[in-house]
């Protein structure tokens, strides 16, 4: 893409100086510098090798920092407007309910404890389930999608591809330093930053960079909650020391936050029983905003919707070279907390998830996952017969801890709502709340308020 952009220029330059009468001794410029570009090889790690992009047996689509930035991806969700073979998806919240698909193949389900069929791996560190992976796109030096099977090389949990992303690393030999924002509608701001500091000519460096981003939401409900908003920061450090040409040790470290409101959702098609929600007292099945002319305005019928989360992580690797071959050790560690909270999608007091939703019961405790997660990787790589054979062997182990706790809450709207679809008027109130009457001495029960707190233990030890 890099190649494509720069001929592009090329071509542009050629235009205009063409007008000015210097177009014959610019092109043979030209077509020195499009050989030039021809010739540069586009370097990935596909292969867990450095090697050139052509000369890799994998579908790989490499995309250079400069191309995210002219196009405005600022984290992997906008992945999919460069590479229309990735997708990304995410249904009620971002951090429960994410999916990651690669040419259409992908785990779909609102599940914490479903393995992703996508691997993404940060700095060679495993992101163990999508909603961790959501963070900004800063201060990289490459990015790769592999599209099809990598678990030869990547492990499980890559059956439909692989994400690749490597950050930068701190200089050795000078200063370095960047700093961009930009703004758009709805009050957008992004803000990204960063620093490279030696501390060692030639031995030791640091680099710091950052993002923020912020952006309020598109998504208007008739109580005039907003949804789908954006406010997250994210800060990344680093210390790399190459005390020789042999030996390379990098530690990272980041920690980040998200505080927003997802994800409501715009209703297009209501329900055909909605004129029997009248028989049982409802003026309305809840449903105001509908169709096209909600898509048009954005206008929801839900209350409100609050996603937060925040992790950090460490990682450790080391690059040893020994001669006959090169050891590579990455020992990572990782602890992700989030919470949610979720309405109905409808202006009816059905039912909430979560501590803050319009019928949540006092005390209630909060919605949301916490994962602990550990992986160690060790690879021993070389050449042997004169570069013929390139052999690599390797072995990783990981260890994951999941807390998720699912929390409901049924609103003073949910009898009559579901009575409504029993069949109308025409038996009368649910059969089945009658029957719950039989054994509460035969008093009618009310749901209101009734709350359910359940609390799921997943371990997963992986070599």
């Amino acid at each position: 893409m890099r190649r494509l952009n720069r001929l592009s220029a090329i071509a542009l330059s050629s235009t205009m100086l063409a007008t000015f009468g210097f177009a014959p001794a610019y092109a043979q410029d030209a077509q020195a510098e499009e050989e030039s570009y021809e010739n540069e090889p586009i370097i990935v790690t596909a292969t867990l090798r450095a090697m050139d992009v052509q000369d890799i047996p994998i579908a790989v689509t490499a995309v250079a920092p400069e191309t995210l930035e002219r196009q405005g991806v600022a984290d992997i969700k906008n992945l999919a407007s460069i590479s229309p073979s990735f997708n990304i998806q995410s249904s009620q919240t971002e951090t429960q309910g994410t999916s990651i698909k690669i040419r259409g193949v992908g785990t779909t389900g609102n599940n914490t404890g479903l393995e992703s069929s996508v691997g993404v791996f940060i700095d060679g560190v495993y992101q163990s389930r999508p909603g961790v992976a959501l963070g900004d796109l800063v201060d990289l030096e490459r990015l790769e999608i592999l599209r099809g099977p990598q678990g030869t090389l990547f492990g499980r949990n890559t059956s439909a591809g692989a994400l690749n992303i490597t950050t930068r690393r701190p200089s050795l030999s000078e200063f370095e330093g960047f700093a961009n924002a930009s703004y758009g509608n709805y009050d957008f701001m992004n803000v990204q930053a960063g620093v490279s500091v030696p501390i060692a000519q030639d031995v030791a460096a640091v680099r710091v960079s950052g993002t923020w981003r912020k952006r309020d939401g598109f998504l208007k409900s008739a109580t005039g909650a907003t949804s789908n908003d954006r406010d997250r920061y994210m800060l990344r450090g680093q210390l790399y020391v190459e005390p020789n040409s042999d030996v390379s040790i990098r530690i990272l470290a980041d920690y980040s936050k998200v505080d927003e409101k997802c994800c409501d959702a715009v209703v297009m098609r209501e329900t055909e029983l909605q004129p029997f929600f009248a028989f049982h007292g409802l003026t309305s099945d809840g449903i105001d905003q509908v169709g096209r002319p909600a898509l048009q305005n954005l206008s929801t019928n839900g209350q409100q919707y609050l996603n937060s989360s925040k992790q950090w992580g460490v990682s450790g690797e080391l690059k040893w070279d020994f001669g006959g071959a090169k050891l590579t050790s990455i020992t990572a560690y990782r602890d992700f907390q989030s919470q949610s909270s979720q309405d109905d999608f409808v202006g009816l007091q059905i039912y909430s998830v979560g501590t803050k939703g319009v019928t949540a019961a006092p005390g209630t405790p909060p919605n949301g996952d916490n994962i602990k997660a550990f992986t160690q990787e060790l690879r021993l790589q070389g050449t042997a017969f004169n570069d013929k054979l390139d052999w690599l062997i390797g072995g990783f182990y990981g260890k994951e801890k999941i807390e998720a706790q699912g929390v409901m809450t049924l609103g003073a709207d949910f009898q009559r709502a579901n009575s409504a679809f029993n069949f109308g008027p025409a038996a009368g109130v649910n059969p089945l709340f009658a029957l719950t009457a039989l054994g509460n001495g035969g008093i009618p029960v009310n749901s209101n308020g009734a709350n359910a707190v359940n609390l799921f233990d997943q371990e997963a030890t992986t070599f």
